[in-house]
């Protein structure tokens, strides 16, 4: 089997990536090949961060690296007091909450037509595996291309689709996975709270990506 690992950028990578990593480039793209326990693993990071990119990066990792299954781990702002920082938590479903073809077909903001309800879940085989190799809480994340900074900002986000954290490459990764078909499972760990911002982030950030290639390699044991 081999695993697909998306993070946004490279301190999100650098758990991952040793001595032993073979560095290769796909256009603007690195990719890293290595062991993850049982499995072969390939992580992508990718020139800039947004859904864009995380959707291309996604896409490369199935069709030039023939990925089984998606990993994602990444950083992601708190919606909630609910979570704190440094918190682990898996994602249950995403929203891209920017989608809003509402004026055109009456579709609510954040649906998209193809997918069963405007909350698409990640994959239930993968998300039972994680929590067999390791328990943390499951959330809903508001996914866009756009960092939240504000309180004000991040209780809308709340209010309106009921998620608990945010992020800026959920939706890209998981909504590429769905159409191809590839089972998806989306890692956060906390990096700024509800009252925090930019400067809590870029206090937390780099501490908070510490422990992902330990959780990846639980998981990854469990497939």
């Amino acid at each position: 089997m081999t695993i697909g690992i998306f993070t946004a950028m490279e301190k999100e990578a650098r758990p991952f990536v040793s001595d032993g990593a073979t560095v290769e480039k796909v256009g603007d793209f690195t990719f890293y090949r290595f062991r993850l326990g049982n499995c072969d693993a390939v992580l992508c990071c990718p020139p800039y961060v947004g859904e864009i990119a995380a959707a291309a990066a996604t896409q490369q990792l199935i069709s030039v690296y023939h990925s089984d299954v998606i990993f994602n781990f990444g950083v992601a702002g708190a919606l909630t007091d609910g979570v704190a920082l440094r918190d682990f938590v898996y994602v249950r479903d995403v929203i891209h909450y920017e989608m809003d073809t509402s004026v055109v077909d009456g579709e609510p903001v954040g649906r998209y037509a193809c997918f069963d309800s405007s909350a698409v879940k990640t994959n239930e085989f993968l998300l039972n595996k994680a929590l067999s190799a390791k328990v943390f809480p499951l959330a809903r994340c508001a996914s866009g291309n756009k960092f939240v900074d504000s309180a004000a900002d991040k209780t809308q986000l709340r209010d309106e689709f009921g998620a608990e954290i945010c992020d800026m490459e959920s939706a890209g990764v998981l909504f590429t996975c769905n159409f191809n078909r590839v089972p998806c499972l989306i890692v956060k760990c906390i990096s700024d709270s509800l009252i925090g911002g930019y400067g809590e982030y870029r206090l937390t950030a780099q501490d908070a990506c510490k422990e992902f290639l330990r959780v990846a390699t639980l998981i990854s044991d469990e497939l």
